[in-house]
């Protein structure tokens, strides 16, 4: 639920809201982007304090807090009237959704998951799809019918009643912490040092998901925290830009709004099935090769769709193409984030996987706020996407090739407690 709630603040909400508010406050596209921009370049900033905080005292405070914060911005969205007004409350909200929320998803499964990792955070990333297809499509009602102020509002209840509450009530650390193993293990109840050595440890204390951990300061120092880095922060410009950006895109084009809305559907939908079974090859497969071939079909889906929008708007009937194209992109897209997620895990390990995530999260949310802003730019200078979306197709491949020659960092026996 947490996953749905943090698709609040994604850019496809706000590029739904983008042309009436446009239309209402004159304000450019390049503007309305700015806050974005600046609740990702804020989360940058917040996330690696953040990582830590997890790590020590774990995830259901932090998420609590964070989903109420959250919620207050989509709601202040109401009484918006000034530029500065949209920067602090979508950019509050975006903080906290990528910043804070991003990362409790990504390190709870994480510490409570190893052999089934996998289809763990497969599961678990439904949330953001199934959100990208509810949230978009109640946001659009209820624009249609009640205009775009009650519109924000509304969107703000709904996310905290979903999982303000739930993630009270039943988020908790690590397994261990209740006398359990990773993946529901059978073993005595006693915590074992995910560091030791396995030579040290008996056998009838051994919990079958053992494994090895690095500390942020040993992960920092090695090439693959920096390949990673370089890999976690051009996927999130390049999706950041055409989540973004793809409804206007569509409508622009002169496609209805509708359509457009269920097209994003579609991918969204299509992202929640791809999810779990890029998830369960992950289990299988290396992970930094299915990344590859994810990123690659990726990008060639993406300009399939980009070709089929124009020929559509210019008169030929392939709506159906569009919709069959957007369900093959969907099932790449949606499995991109588990397997950035496993991968983070499996090369380094659970014991500081917060921070460690947290110390690239900079890079990765700068790139996130450069993405959208990128697109708008040109858009304002050409009147169209042509340059940025060729652009994020190039930009795609580059990661791809990136990712083949990634290699697991060794990993520390008896890493230092930071």
């Amino acid at each position: 639920m947490i996953g749905v709630t943090e698709s609040g603040a994604f850019q496809a909400i706000l590029g739904i809201f983008m042309k009436p508010m446009a239309n209402e406050f004159g304000w450019s596209r390049a503007a309305i982007t700015g806050s974005i921009t600046i609740g990702s370049l804020s989360a940058a900033l917040l996330s690696p304090f953040i990582g830590p905080v997890l790590d020590r005292h774990g995830p259901r405070m932090t998420a609590f807090w964070g989903i109420l914060f959250l919620s207050l911005g989509l709601v202040g969205m109401t009484f918006v009237s000034r530029i500065w007004q949209l920067y602090l409350f979508f950019g509050m909200g975006r903080m906290i959704a990528v910043g804070i929320l991003m990362l409790v998803i990504s390190v709870s499964v994480s510490n409570w998951f190893i052999r089934k990792r996998g289809r763990a955070m497969g599961i678990v990333s439904l949330g953001p799809r199934l959100g990208s297809v509810l949230l978009p499509l109640l946001t659009q009602f209820f624009i249609l019918d009640f205009g775009w102020r009650l519109a924000w509002s509304s969107l703000g209840i709904i996310v905290f009643l979903m999982s303000g509450i739930p993630a009270l009530l039943f988020l908790r650390h690590r397994p261990e912490d209740m006398g359990l193993f990773p993946d529901g293990d059978a073993g005595i109840s006693k915590k074992v040092n995910s560091c030791e050595p396995a030579d040290n440890i008996s056998a009838a204390t051994f919990a079958p998901a053992y494994e090895y951990s690095l500390t942020g300061s040993q992960a920092i120092r090695t090439s693959t925290f920096w390949l990673l880095t370089t890999v976690h922060s051009l996927i999130p410009f390049v999706q950041a830009g055409i989540n973004f950006h793809m409804y206007p895109f569509l409508t622009d084009i002169g496609i209805a709004p509708m359509t457009a809305v269920l097209v994003l559907a579609v991918i969204n939908f299509s992202g929640a099935f791809g999810s779990i079974i890029w998830g369960v090859f992950a289990e299988k497969i290396s992970v930094k090769t299915l990344l590859a071939v994810n990123v690659f079909f990726t990008s060639l889906l993406f300009l399939a769709i980009y070709w089929t929008a124009l020929l559509q708007a210019s008169g030929h009937t392939l709506i159906a193409m569009l919709f069959l194209l957007s369900v093959f992109y969907g099932v790449t897209y949606g499995g991109r984030e588990p397997l950035l997620n496993i991968i983070w895990a499996n090369f380094f390990g659970r014991h500081s996987l917060g921070r460690i995530i947290g110390y690239s999260s900079p890079f990765r949310w700068t790139a996130n706020a450069v993405g959208p802003i990128f697109a708008a730019v040109f858009y304002d200078i050409y009147g169209n996407y042509k340059f940025p979306f060729y652009f994020f197709v190039v930009s795609f491949f580059i990661t791809g090739f990136i990712c083949i020659n990634m290699r697991a960092p060794k990993l520390s026996e008896n890493p230092e407690r930071e």
